[in-house]
Order: structure tokens, then C-alpha cells, then sequence
């Protein structure tokens, strides 16, 4: 093959895969949708509500846990069947102080003195927690007050499910440049897509639930686990992950892109680690769950080196006028990222513009990610990301 042609090649299998993932995707979904059957589905409730217990891992949460121990108080569940346990990892502000106050509320705070990461806090009050039914969330997430009904219900409706993973709705400031919730909005969807086949991918550790005895431990040095959890439990055991869109919580966004950046940077590492555990998923014979990885998952995480290759080798293709117009497009989407700051308040082209500077954001923090996993930089702890209460 000639150096042109393969210039093709990589230039048109790049940006064709990057479309797939980011719009083919979601389209295939929506098609299959139409002609599927519905998954497995029991329209009534538990005639009795099981014990729950709520687990929460929390790092230097003062600025927003006693919000959330209020927000815990006012949920819609039997009090005698419901256990909530703080676990502190290695706090140094006054987070345990504030969670010790709601003790007499039947809040449990498991302190740990020596800082040693998400996965290990949670193997700790999982193996502690008394319910049936483990409920997972963080110190920055807010539930609806009958979230966790819902999540029990759809526990109780679908017996296949390994695991079932409320909605979270992301509140970020557009005047801020971050954008994080209109993505999550486009991910909700895909996510309900999903869910008609129960093979969504993992959860987002504001809300989840699953039953006890089917956990899988963590590794210690995992670096994500809301994914991991689910993934893990049906690696091992089998079982089917549903979205409940009627279990529903809120969290506020990083207010800055750069915040917005370093959490990115993390769960790029997570995932690469992620992916080398749980590789198996992708065998064909695992069905439509292989495919929603692939496509929703491993080209996502492939995503920037999509793009560099892309770009690259559509230098070769200059003197061809339908790559000369691609290559423009490329030229003007990274302009218009790099000039968002500048063009923010004016219509449709601040929007654009900021919509392309988000994209570059978490490719750009997917990309560093994957280098610090490879070098062995990345690590299971992390600071919190600066949020408003």
C-alpha cells in the first residue's frame, strides 16, 4: 500500500470510528429499539422493603456534608430499614466533626485514620453495611426523596439486574465555560438507550444500587470504581445493569474547566485500568454488552488518538480537495476552541465555540490520563474537586 493510500486509510477509518462512537452509536441504539423486545420487567413492587444500607466514601468534604446528611434525613424509606455509614478516608478538615453531629440520626461515621483511596473505603463499609441492599453515592450528590424507593423497586422489577443506576442530573454554569451538563444530558440518553437491552456500562457513583451478597471487592489500587462495581459483578456472576431514570439525584459541576480537566485526567487513568481488568467483555459471545463496550466505552477512551492520527495523516492528503475541506474543519473546530474565552457572549458562535473547547477538554484529559496510568503516575487517591454546596 502507498503512502497516499494508506494516508486514507487512517484518516478515514479515524474520523469515521470517531463519528460511530459519537453519533452512530446512539443511532444503531435507537434503531434497535424499535425492533427489540422489551427486557424483562415486573410492574409491581416488593410487598415487603428491604434493609438498606447507604454507603458513602468521603475525603475533605466539609464544604458540602452537612448538606448531605441533611438531604440523607429527608429521605422517603422506613427508618428501621435504613442504615447510612460515613466512611472518612483519612479526612484532615472537619468532615468527621460534622458527621459526628448526626450520629444520634442514625448517621454512622467509619473513620479511618491513614488515607488509602476510594476502593479500599468502600471494600471496608460494604463488609460492615447490615442491608440487603447496598446503595453507593458521594459526599457532592443530593437525592430525591423517594430515590432510593425507586432504586428498590427496580431492583425488585428486574431480576436479571446485577446492579440498577439512578439518574443524575449535572448543574453547571454555561457562563463558566463548562459544559459538563449538557454532555451528561447526551450520555443520560444513551444511557436509557441502554437500558432496554440492560447493558448499561457501569454506573456513576452518585447513585447505584445492587445487592449485597452479588459485590465483587475492589482492588486496592483501583483508581475508578462506579465503574468498575458493576462491571466487575457481571464479569464474574453474571446479570444485567438497568437504568431507573425515576431514582433521581442532583450534583452541582466544577465551576471551572480546569477542575473540570484534572477530574478527567483521573478517570482516563481509571479507565485504561479498567479496560486491562475487564477486557473479557469485549469477547463477541458476550452479545449486545460487548458491543455497547466497544462503541460507547473503548472508542471513547481511543478518541484523542483518533484525532491525532487523523490529523496527521491528513497532511499527506492536502492536494485532494475533499481533504483539503476536512482539513479545514479540523483548523477551525481547534480555533474556535482556543478563542472561546474570546467569543463566549456572541451567539451561536459562542456556543459553538465553547462546545468545541469542552470536546477538546476531555480528549485532551482522556489522552493525559492514559500517559499517567502507562508511566505509573496515576494513583488511587485524589483531591476533591472544588464544588458549591
Amino acid at each position: 500500500m502507498g503512502d497516499e493510500k494508506l494516508a486514507v486509510v487512517l484518516t478515514l477509518t479515524s474520523f469515521g470510528l470517531l463519528l460511530y462512537t459519537y453519533v452512530g452509536y446512539p443511532a444503531l441504539l435507537w434503531l434497535l429499539n424499535r425492533f427489540m423486545p422489551q427486557a424483562d420487567d415486573r410492574r409491581s413492587e416488593p410487598t415487603e422493603w428491604p434493609h438498606v444500607s447507604i454507603l458513602l466514601s468521603a475525603y475533605n468534604e466539609e464544604r458540602v456534608i452537612a448538606e448531605r446528611m441533611q438531604n440523607f434525613l429527608h429521605l422517603v424509606y422506613p427508618r428501621e430499614r435504613l442504615e447510612i455509614l460515613v466512611g472518612s478516608d483519612g479526612s484532615t478538615d472537619r468532615t468527621c466533626e460534622i458527621v459526628e453531629t448526626y450520629q444520634a440520626c442514625g448517621i454512622r461515621l467509619v473513620k479511618f485514620g491513614r488515607r488509602r483511596g476510594k476502593a479500599c473505603v468502600l471494600n471496608d463499609l460494604v463488609s460492615q453495611a447490615r442491608g440487603e441492599i447496598v446503595v453507593l453515592t458521594d459526599a457532592n450528590t443530593f437525592f430525591h426523596a423517594d430515590a432510593v424507593r425507586e432504586l428498590i423497586k427496580a431492583l425488585w422489577r428486574y431480576p436479571s439486574a446485577c446492579a440498577v443506576v439512578g439518574r443524575l442530573d449535572l448543574r453547571s454554569s454555561l457562563t463558566a465555560g463548562n459544559l459538563d451538563g449538557v454532555y451528561w444530558q447526551y450520555e443520560t440518553r444513551i444511557k436509557m438507550l441502554e437500558s432496554r437491552f440492560g447493558c448499561v456500562l457501569g454506573a456513576n457513583g452518585a447513585i447505584y444500587a445492587f445487592r449485597r451478597e452479588r459485590y465483587e471487592p475492589l482492588p486496592h489500587e483501583a483508581i475508578i470504581d462506579d465503574f468498575l462495581i458493576p462491571v466487575l459483578m457481571r464479569m464474574r456472576s453474571g446479570g444485567r445493569v438497568f437504568f431507573v431514570p425515576t431514582a433521581m439525584a442532583w450534583e452541582t459541576s466544577p465551576e471551572k474547566v480546569g477542575d473540570e480537566f484534572r477530574r478527567r485526567v483521573r478517570i482516563g487513568a481509571g479507565d485504561l485500568q479498567a479496560l486491562l481488568w475487564t477486557w473479557r467483555l469485549l469477547l463477541p459471545w458476550k452479545g449486545m454488552v460487548a458491543v455497547a463496550y466497544f462503541s460507547h466505552k473503548v472508542l471513547r477512551w481511543l478518541g484523542p488518538w483518533f484525532m491525532v492520527v487523523g490529523f496527521m495523516a491528513n497532511l499527506w492528503l492536502l492536494d485532494v480537495p475533499f481533504f483539503q475541506v476536512l482539513f479545514i474543519g479540523q483548523l477551525v473546530m481547534y480555533g474556535l476552541a482556543l478563542g472561546a474565552t474570546l467569543v463566549h457572549h456572541v451567539p451561536i458562535l459562542g456556543k459553538a465555540a465553547t462546545g468545541a473547547r469542552y470536546f477538546l477538554v476531555l480528549n485532551a484529559a482522556l489522552l493525559l490520563g492514559f500517559v499517567r496510568f502507562a508511566s505509573g503516575l496515576a494513583r488511587p487517591t485524589w483531591d476533591t474537586t472544588p464544588r458549591r454546596a
